[in-house]
């Protein structure tokens, strides 16, 4: 493989990258691919893009503040949108739900509820729909983890990054350890089925030792699930720095070892579990998600869409306004609509990240032609980073920690261009 290797260059959740989304020349009504989609299983998702205090590291769509009637007014035109998409999306069997930002549980105990209220007008609650939830630990508190529970929430993922102080000063995030501690320990005691803790690797400073410090510390209150992220220096954000590729992916590799021999099982470059996955073990890559909230993605088949992404304070307060003041939220404005070949490419791209890998025989079924065995794979099969059986091609272990590098070399040129010029 000829080309310059950078194992950390940026993360690859999904495809096309939300920086390929462009203004479309009209609004797109959304009924007719909801009426394609009729019948299908689907995800809902509630985006709240606040938080006390932004992380230095942080590029995502999210506002530092807690102005109380602002919010208010935010969570005001969540339900509209709710009451505008859900009569469409009576087609639909919402089976899993997610509330994410941002810090979700910076809303008051009152609020929540309202979420809650918000999304049974979909048919969703949380007892029956799998339920996930994000916090942080200044806001992990009983009042709003009674809520939670109560509801039948049956994941809560909490980021903590780092134990280390210095460490987390160094990523711009308020190192309090009280409440961390404090956090951690309600979240543990109230026995939620599912229970994340997000770490963060390649901080400037970190060293193997330190970091298998602070995963040794997050395992003392037994969560089951783990996600442990590398540091990424992006546009936008407060960290300049961070560990060279060799020392971050030493991290790694220790960080594999001892949660391998903790029993956890690896599903992609960052997720470990310890319990019995929720995850259908079927292709991935056609999943139908609908977000409501300014920033959250939407799924609907061959179109993609959400408010424009941007990571400056004042462009995100500006598309926040910009949300509260739409009337008609039964069109999208911005966004991707898939070619067929693009959706064979999210299809590869989505399912090689993932540990199961790409099933041929679905590849066969769902685009009518074997999948393609262009020279990457072969690239990739020579640096054994990926394994053919008779049904399946999946990334090796060691392939597995390259996930971030392999994903972006199926990444089209048409769309990398408009990734490279894309205006924040």
């Amino acid at each position: 493989m000829n080309r310059p290797l950078f194992r950390y260059v940026d993360y690859m959740y999904s495809y096309p990258h939300k920086t390929a989304y462009r203004p479309f020349p009209a609004p797109v009504s959304l009924l007719p691919y909801l009426e394609q989609l009729e019948g299908r299983k689907a995800s809902l998702y509630f985006h709240i893009p606040f938080c006390s205090h932004k992380c230095g590291y942080c590029n995502l769509f999210s506002l530092q503040t807690n102005r109380t009637e602002y919010i208010a007014a935010y969570l005001d035109t969540l339900h509209r949108q709710a009451q505008q998409l859900s009569p469409l999306t009576a087609g639909l069997t919402f089976d899993s739900f997610a509330i994410g930002g941002g810090t979700p549980l910076l809303l008051t105990v009152p609020q929540l509820e309202r979420l809650m209220a918000a999304a049974a007008l979909f048919g969703v609650h949380p007892s029956h729909a799998f339920t996930s939830v994000e916090t942080s630990p200044e806001y992990a508190d009983r009042s709003r983890l009674n809520v939670l529970k109560q509801a039948g929430v049956a994941r809560v993922s909490i980021g903590i990054q780092s134990f280390q102080d210095e460490e987390l000063k160094a990523i711009k995030r308020r190192p309090r350890q009280n409440t961390i501690y404090q956090a951690l320990e309600g979240i543990r005691q109230m026995d939620f089925p599912y229970f994340n803790i997000d770490l963060i690797y390649g901080i400037k400073g970190q060293t193997v030792e330190s970091f298998l410090y602070s995963l040794e510390e997050a395992l003392r209150f037994q969560p089951n699930e783990l996600f442990i992220y590398p540091l990424y220096v992006r546009q936008g954000t407060g960290i300049s720095e961070r560990e060279p590729d060799d020392v971050c992916f030493r991290m790694y590799r220790a960080a594999c070892e001892l949660l391998q021999a903790k029993g956890f099982l690896q599903t992609s470059m960052r997720r470990f579990i310890h319990h019995p996955s929720t995850d259908a073990e079927v292709s991935c890559g056609d999943e139908v998600m609908l977000s409501c909230g300014s920033g959250g993605r939407s799924y609907l088949g061959d179109l993609h869409y959400a408010t424009r992404y941007t990571v400056c304070q004042q462009c995100i307060a500006r598309e926040i306004d910009e949300y509260m003041a739409t009337t008609d939220f039964t069109v999208a404005r911005n966004g991707f609509i898939l070619s067929a070949k693009e959706q064979q490419q999210r299809f590869i791209i989505k399912n090689l990240m993932y540990y199961t890998g790409i099933d041929k025989a679905e590849y066969t079924r769902r685009f009518g032609e074997p999948i393609d065995r262009t020279p990457l794979f072969r690239e990739l099969a020579e640096q054994h980073w990926i394994e053919e059986t008779s049904d399946r091609i999946r990334l090796t272990p060691e392939g597995l920690g390259y996930s971030d590098y392999i994903g972006q070399l199926f990444i089209p040129q048409r769309i990398r261009r408009l990734m490279d010029t894309y205006s924040y």
